[in-house]
């Protein structure tokens, strides 16, 4: 019984959690003026700026406010965050990218690079304002460790680490019994 209401609470404490964690995320959106107000770091294309596993504070702006040397997050056009029917793509870009504007080209759309790239990639020579999530405001070190930890390594190995805690709480739960049948005949 007691273990049960244990259970229970913590249910309740992680489901408090989780949409404390939605609506802190969706009053940020609306404070900023951005659908993505927070983006982890996944790549080392911006070093020295920032690095892999940092995280990124963004802002929405008005595209005539950017300016060359502005750090934006972007979706490519095709990938999953891109318009609506971007969800049924089949781009293997499915990250936003953040990169520093470089140019602004004639007709107001803007090419970005990545500090640390040689050069341009293809997606980066006409991005359009419905393309741009916000500008970078703020960065926290190390913070986005945690969102890439869960997607690169948790996610994809979701069976196994399911698996290996079934098993662990089939043993843990014989385990007693096993320790006691053994005590008790040692006892005799």
């Amino acid at each position: 019984m007691k273990g049960k209401r244990a259970f229970n609470s913590t249910a309740v404490y992680i489901l408090l959690g989780i949409i404390l964690a939605f609506l802190i995320n969706q009053g940020m959106a609306l404070g900023l003026s951005t659908d993505m107000p927070i983006v982890a770091v996944e790549s080392n294309s911006m070093v020295p700026t920032f690095y892999k596993g940092d995280i990124l504070m963004l802002q929405g702006v008005p595209p005539d406010r950017l300016m060359v040397g502005d750090i934006i997050v972007f979706s490519p056009k095709g990938s999953a965050y891109s318009g609506i029917g971007g969800f049924l793509s089949s781009s293997p870009i499915t990250t936003p990218i953040v990169h520093r504007i470089v140019k602004i080209n004639e007709d107001g759309s803007f090419q970005t690079k990545g500090d640390a790239n040689p050069g341009q990639l293809p997606f980066e020579k006409s991005i359009d304002a419905g393309q741009i999530h916000g500008r970078s405001i703020l960065i926290i070190p190390y913070l986005g460790w945690v969102k890439i930890g869960i997607t690169e390594y948790v996610i994809p190995n979701a069976i196994w680490i399911a698996i290996a805690a079934i098993a662990a709480f089939a043993v843990a739960k014989t385990l007693p019994k096993r320790i006691k049948t053994q005590v008790t005949t040692f006892m005799r």
